[in-house]
């Protein structure tokens, strides 16, 4: 009893040390973020970063601020979670590595930036806060290493080793080896490196609260002038005259106008941030006609093999094809959980059966049942042809039965479908509606369904959308296991290097003087020239692209880059704009649309104008069309001074006249951004702030609260983020991110 009672407490305590040893490691990563990341990157990236000459674990691939942040760490939390993903996944499937970069890159900028901004602020923080922490809420990290398998905390074990730490020694076994002073040692320090780390943590908590405090001011003023927009409301009957009536031929705008508006509004074309602009090509990854053969040679060799072997042994041969073409195999699921076009095929086949080719959606499959199990719930395959009601439903109801009389004669169901159903997602596949389960359906439709034998055609039968004309196809409740080769015309290798070898010569042609233009030209390709974008600004979104328009001077070409889904894309720097005001010529469109969109008001006013003059004074504003027939007068009701005209759109001018002009008359022209109006409202309650309870107010004044809470935040982190120095490298590390 003594030896299993000391051997029991040998195990719990080298179980402690276990666990201490497996998670110290990740508590400095937290802390000290010391991981060295490069033993689980790409190939490829390793290689970029060794033929740059740099050590792995050292180099760096951003600085804010001054503050460095190395590729190891950076490319550790990449990879991590890479694999979080593939795992909540499941399977085989393609993840967005350049999307989580990305979102790993804003993640680590703003933790620098958050602490850097906390440390300048110097918020104090107490002993008393940090025992909080540590002794009453510790969080998961801490918590893990004193957890046991059945998920159980063992608190008192917990603070023991984080009051008394030199307790630790307690637990390793004197046969083991290892010297219980160091492990005590490196465990006081990995306590100091936590206090550390909650300290800053708590401190960028404060900082948090204090911008959300600041950025959330709401004062009673504005509280009251919003409960007047929400509670106050409007009913117009309105005519608009759209800027639309006027043709683009029918303005003329001068050089002298558009210098002029230019000079006027020139601080509206301020350019903050540094700019650039790319020229580029696309030579598109698209299948050659030797990747057609091959993909005909592939087809015909594998329905060869299967015709050619005996049923009994196309099993065994699927197998082996299957592993060789890289298909999958799919575990047990109910017929309503498979893809509808692969369910019909699948449905009635036995255990072992082979099947295909069978082309489905532009790719070529064969398929073969592996397993069969009796299912606890019924599904119905069914198609439908429907009739919605319309004006008149004695006709609707006349046509069904007519359609349905026909598909039982013997016509083809799914072209009726094509035809005739108003069901437009379904009548493109011929009515078809997949396997379905009871409650999926509404219950008239159903009922049919369920009711009916395979084979037969129901209906009508009405529901609220309308009537339904029913072709039972089959039932079963049987869940089916299976597997898949699926073949398809790919881009082999042999025609991606041709075209990489194709943007390579592009490439080398332009650095030797060969006009960018007439190059593509030449090739049969269409060069597209950007917009000047700033260096936050995603091109044919790829933020690398963007990177080399920023890190190379005006003239250089890129290396070939590959983006999908364009293809491969050549592009060269062409241009190049610093911060002040932007020219003339970068901004003479947007003049131009600005002076269009005001001189077709201009020539639109005196229209308005005369027909107004002609219809004041009377009663409604539908006499309008006794004068102009071409307008239309529509009616908004519930309209609030928010902006939005139901009927219209957006227009503030609009909303707020509505709210000044007097009630039961038709008021003058109103010119708003795109259109004049004329509006006779109609009825109008506008709010008194006055009736607003102390309890009404309370709830109005935490809601936009909370409102200005939630983006408080938001407008502060960017404009530091704006203002701060931040260099970013990692077009050196990565082909795309």
């Amino acid at each position: 009893m003594h030896v299993e009672a000391r051997s029991t407490l040998r195990e719990r305590r080298m179980g402690v040390i276990s666990r201490m040893r497996e998670v110290s490691p990740y508590l400095l990563a937290l802390f000290a973020l010391v991981f060295i990341g490069f033993m689980v990157a790409t190939d490829a990236d390793i290689q970029r970063v060794l033929h740059l000459g740099e050590n792995p674990a050292t180099a760096v691939i951003g600085v804010v601020n001054g503050e460095k942040i190395r590729y190891a760490e950076f490319n550790e939390r990449v990879q991590q979670q890479v694999e979080q993903q593939r795992k909540s996944a499941g399977g085989d499937i393609e993840i967005d590595e350049a999307g989580i970069r990305q979102s790993i890159w804003d993640m680590m900028v703003e933790e620098i930036l958050l602490r850097q901004a906390a440390e300048k602020a110097a918020f104090p923080v107490t002993r008393e806060e940090l025992l909080d922490v540590l002794l009453d809420n510790p969080p998961d990290y801490l918590r893990q290493p004193f957890t046991d398998s059945a998920g159980v905390f063992h608190r008192e074990r917990y603070i023991e080793l984080i009051t008394q730490p030199e307790r630790l020694a307690d637990y390793v076994d004197p046969n083991s080896g290892v010297d219980p002073v160091e492990v005590v040692e490196r465990w006081k320090r990995d306590l100091v490196r936590i206090e550390d780390f909650l300290r800053q943590n708590r401190t960028r908590e404060h900082l948090r609260s204090l911008v959300n405090a600041v950025g959330s001011i709401v004062s009673p003023s504005y509280v009251r002038r919003q409960y007047v927009v929400e509670n106050s409301s409007a009913e117009v009957h309105y005519v608009v005259y759209s800027i639309d009536r006027i043709r683009d031929r029918e303005i003329t705008i001068s050089d002298a106008e558009i210098e002029a508006y230019y000079r006027q509004h020139r601080d509206a074309f301020r350019q903050k941030k540094p700019a650039r602009k790319l020229k580029y090509v696309i030579f598109p990854l698209e299948p050659t006609s030797q990747d057609s053969a091959n993909f005909r040679k592939r087809l015909a060799r594998i329905r060869q093999e299967l015709e050619q072997t005996p049923p009994e042994r196309r099993d065994s041969l699927f197998s082996l094809l299957l592993s060789e073409y890289q298909g999958r195999s799919y575990g047990l699921s109910s017929l309503a959980a498979i893809e509808p076009q692969k369910a019909q095929y699948l449905a009635s086949q036995p255990v072992g059966a082979v099947l295909g080719p069978v082309e489905l959606a532009g790719k070529t499959y064969f398929f073969r049942v592996d397993q069969r199990q009796p299912g606890d719930t019924l599904l119905v395959h069914a198609s439908h042809i429907l009739i919605g009601f319309g004006g008149n439903k004695d006709s609707a109801r006349a046509q069904a039965q007519e359609i349905a009389r026909r598909a039982r004669s013997g016509e083809n169901f799914a072209e009726l479908a094509r035809l005739y159903s108003q069901d437009r997602a379904t009548a493109e596949r011929g009515g078809d509606l997949g396997w379905f389960p009871r409650g999926r359906m509404v219950k008239p439709f159903e009922e049919a369904a369920f009711a009916a034998q395979p084979g037969s055609i129901v209906g009508p039968v009405e529901s609220p959308f309308g009537f339904h004309i029913i072709a039972v196809h089959a039932k079963s409740a049987d869940r089916i296991a299976y597997s898949e080769i699926e073949l398809s015309v790919t881009l082999g290798t042999a025609g991606r290097n041709q075209i990489f070898r194709e943007a390579y010569s592009f490439k080398q042609q332009v650095e030797k003087g060969t006009p960018f233009d007439t190059l593509a030209r030449r090739l049969k390709k269409n060069p597209v020239e950007t917009a000047f974008f700033e260096e936050t600004t995603p091109v044919l979104g790829s933020r690398a692209l963007t990177q080399f328009a920023f890190s190379h001077p005006i003239g250089t070409v890129s290396d070939p880059i590959e983006l999908k889904p364009y293809g491969v894309v050549v592009a060269q720097v062409i241009d190049e704009r610093k911060p002040g005001y932007k020219p003339l010529e970068d901004v003479r469109s947007e003049i131009v649309e600005k002076l269009r969109r005001s001189k077709k008001l201009d020539l639109l006013r005196p229209h308005v104008e005369s027909v107004y003059e002609r219809l004041k004074g009377a009663d409604i504003l539908a006499r309008i069309v006794e004068i102009d027939s071409s307008v239309q007068v529509q009616t908004a009701t519930m309209v609030k001074d928010n902006g939005f005209l139901q009927g219209y759109g957006q227009d503030p001018i609009v909303t707020a006249m509505i709210y000044r002009v007097p009630v039961g008359v038709i008021a003058p022209p109103v010119r708003g951004e795109r259109a004049y109006f004329l509006l006779q409202v109609t009825k109008r309650e506008v709010a008194d702030p006055k009736t607003m309870d102390s309890t009404r107010f309370v709830e109005l004044y935490r809601r936009l609260y909370n409102t200005a809470k939630a983006s408080a935040y938001y407008y502060w982190y960017t404009a530091l983020r704006d203002r701060s120095d931040i260099e970013d490298r990692r077009v050196k590390f990565y082909r795309e991110f």
